[in-house]
């Protein structure tokens, strides 16, 4: 049988207890964290919390399903039309990508579009608030998500695939 990537609804706070749980019982998923800069007096410290509240993904066959609803602090599955929703091996791809290369990452609901492509994008911010920053977003289309991650833009290099080539042509 073919294995899906389902998302999974847990009770409040119980996303990382989840996805251990799964883990022991040789369930394949993603719980993906958002590493945010708190200040605590003169200190600033990095926590991890849970990127999507209430949420962990699953890889798993239609035969697992009853065993992952099973699993303490398990709610329920994510329905979309009348069945479990299923999310693309790719989107889940940049989604852990997106979540291991930036940090405080901030998320938007949008419109649920299953037909549009997972896709990162980036722009750069002109405003005084942002100056010196850009942002970078991606769109999770099956899920209505949007993740935005701002980066200084002094992080950020521009690779130009013509000037790569025109410098290894001089490199003969």
């Amino acid at each position: 049988m073919k294995k899906n990537w389902y998302a999974v609804y847990t009770k409040l706070n119980c996303e990382l207890r989840v996805s251990s749980q799964l883990s022991r019982k040789k369930i394949e998923n993603l719980c993906p964290v958002n590493n945010l800069s708190v200040n605590t007096g003169f200190k600033r410290r990095w926590t991890a919390v849970p990127l999507f509240q209430q949420l962990v993904f699953v890889r798993i066959t239609e035969a697992e399903m009853q065993l992952v609803k099973q699993t303490g602090d398990v709610v329920n599955f994510l329905f979309w039309l009348g069945g479990p929703a299923q999310i693309s091996d790719e989107e889940i791809r940049n989604l852990e990508r997106f979540a291991n290369d930036y940090n405080q990452i901030k998320i938007e609901k949008t419109t649920v579009n299953p037909q549009l492509q997972s896709q990162i994008t980036s722009y750069s911010h002109k405003d005084n608030m942002s100056a010196g920053h850009t942002v970078v977003k991606m769109l999770l289309p099956s899920l209505g998500f949007l993740l935005m991650a701002l980066i200084e833009t002094a992080t950020v290099k521009v690779i130009d695939p013509l000037a790569e080539e025109n410098k290894s042509s001089f490199a003969m």
